[in-house]
């Protein structure tokens, strides 16, 4: 309200300058006056205009500095607001490119709409000075400005339509060219790019890219350049430079209404208005502008998430039967399911492999589990309740997962097993965790120990890792000890690991977890021995099921795709 406040003040003290003031200067020129007196009035314009430029510049860095924590509050509720989303909100790439749109913009939104609000209300009463100055002239000198803002306004809407959509569609294209460009920075690349050719063909991705962004220039162009051309000859040629000067030496030369002084202060106030009618018209279109993304922004606020705020009831202590009945899934968009009649039981404590090779729904498998993703048939029940009906966030909490697609953060190791802020009193299980998950050695060895930071994004003293080192901390999430857990879930997160170092790891997993569900899914078959039950998923269906001695027994797909691999591992 404060920034609003000056700046109508502000804009009405340039109004009053640009007009009476010069008025006064022209007609006492014209007259018989002192030079003092001259000289005065130019000193009082120059101080005016000083000033108030000064307090202009000012007030737009004090507003930029008062709506940083506004813009800073949006990004965190957008932020907030996506971590609420389901996972299947992620799996269609019109969300993903709203969403990008969305967040770019964002912090500028608000800002943009509290500027606009008080350039409209400040240029309205700075215009009210201008037309008081013009209507002591001739009534009829308004109608120029006037009729340039509608030329203005209508045509200034036709270009920004134009130039949204432009931009939309440009962005979706160059989303490809932004990734390709990605590549070459980021340092998990950076041995493949140095030491392959993937350069030649993310090159070529990116020159695609553009070439598809550049035809959206030539679709859009030809029509933005018309109405633009329209525009400009309309607005800034006829109806500012040529009609006002020519209706005011008209009034000056023929009919000898006004003197000097009224023509240049008449010029100079039907500019004015003409320059703040225009201000008006680029908020008015910008308001529009504003409104596209706001209902972006207002759809992504007003997302409903069904899985992830679903509140039901809590999960009994201690662990609990698994029951999938007759699981299919299909994901959105998709004409083929990506599991068909899973029907699998898993007793409390038992150690179950899922194997197959990749792209056999093994992962799919294990987010349905999580209810990353509701099924889309059949029914998956814990303990005497179907999923569904439990609190999603209690539900989890039974669970540990580790994915083949862990995360390392830019954080301290500490903060990297805990995934949370650590207190003191987590220490000694971080430790251990490490310790269990085969980490003891590098330990010893870094820096800082447990609060050593990791990678180098933004310390010059962190700790890059292997890719088997950093597989070992994400394992060791799996560790942590935790009441609350009755399932752990092993998603292929050792796949980076040796067959010995992976063998031992799983050794001890079994070994820590104790009367705790353990699900290994796998398409390397080195721990099938240690399960109760396997089961073979070939293209989203149960193939083959029983212990690795009737599967063996079996001679069929598993016994083919163990002896193959058979010679890595462990007898």
């Amino acid at each position: 309200m404060k920034i609003m406040i000056f700046n109508i003040l502000l804009l009405s003290g340039m109004a009053a300058n640009d007009t009476f003031i010069l008025k006064m200067i022209i007609n006492r020129l014209t007259g018989k006056v002192e030079f003092n007196e001259i000289i005065i009035l130019l000193l009082i314009s120059l101080v005016l205009v000083v000033v108030l430029e000064w307090i202009h510049q000012l007030l737009n860095e004090w507003a930029k500095a008062k709506l940083i924590p506004l813009s800073g509050r949006i990004q965190r509720e957008l932020a907030e607001k996506n971590s609420l989303k389901d996972l299947i909100f992620y799996d269609d790439p019109k969300n993903y490119d709203q969403y990008e749109m969305v967040s770019q913009r964002a912090d500028e939104l608000i800002a943009d709409a509290v500027t606009i609000v008080s350039k409209i209300i400040g240029g309205s009463i700075a215009l009210l000075v201008a037309a008081s100055m013009i209507l002591t002239i001739d009534p009829i000198l308004a109608l120029f400005p006037i009729a340039g803002f509608i030329v203005n306004l209508l045509t200034r809407f036709k270009i920004e339509k134009i130039n949204y959509t432009w931009w939309v569609e440009y962005r979706k294209k160059l989303r490809k060219a932004d990734y390709s460009k990605r590549v070459f920075y980021q340092p998990e690349f950076a041995k493949e790019c140095k030491l392959t050719d993937v350069r030649a063909p993310l090159r070529l991705q990116f020159d695609e890219a553009l070439d598809e962004a550049a035809e959206e220039g030539r679709i859009y162009g030809p029509p933005l350049t018309w109405v633009s051309l329209v525009n400009w000859i309309s607005v800034f040629t006829i109806f500012s430079f040529f009609a006002i000067p020519a209706y005011l030496g008209y009034l000056a030369l023929v009919v000898k209404s006004i003197a000097l002084g009224e023509v240049a202060s008449g010029n100079n106030a039907a500019n004015y208005v003409r320059r703040n009618l225009n201000e008006i018209n680029y908020c008015l279109v910008d308001f529009q502008v504003i409104g596209r993304y706001g209902d972006m922004l207002i759809k992504l606020f007003e997302y409903k998430p069904n899985i992830e705020v679903a509140d039901g009831i809590s999960p009994e202590k201690g662990s609990g039967a698994i029951c999938l009945s007759h699981v299919s899934f299909r994901y959105p968009n998709t004409e083929k399911d990506t599991l068909s009649d899973i029907s699998i039981d898993i007793r409390p404590g038992e150690k179950i492999a899922i194997v197959g090779e990749n792209g056999a729904g093994k992962t799919t498998f294990v987010k349905l589990l999580m209810r990353l993703y509701d099924v889309t048939g059949g029914s998956i029940s814990y303990g005497d309740h179907d999923i569904r009906e439990y609190n999603t966030k209690e539900y989890r909490k039974k669970i540990s997962a580790v994915f083949q697609d862990y995360n390392i953060y830019a954080a301290s190791l500490a903060e990297n097993v805990l995934l949370r802020k650590v207190r003191p009193e987590d220490e000694e299980d971080i430790v251990n965790a490490l310790k269990e998950a085969d980490f003891g050695k590098k330990l010893d060895s870094l820096p800082s120990g447990i609060h050593t930071q990791l990678t180098r994004e933004f310390d010059e003293s962190g700790v890059n890792l292997s890719g088997g080192e950093s597989q070992k901390i994400a394992i060791s999430r799996v560790f942590l000890r935790n009441e609350d857990r009755a399932v752990s879930i092993l998603d292929e997160p050792s796949s980076a690991l040796d067959p010995v170092s992976e063998y031992k790891l799983n050794r001890s997993l079994i070994d820590h977890a104790k009367e705790d569900t353990i699900i290994f899914i796998s398409h390397r078959l080195s721990t099938t021995r240690m399960a109760d039950r396997i089961y073979l998923f070939e293209h989203g269906t149960i193939k083959e099921q029983g212990t690795h001695e009737e599967l063996m027994a079996l001679n069929g797909r598993y016994r083919e795709m163990f002896d193959r691999q058979a010679k890595n591992y462990i007898m």
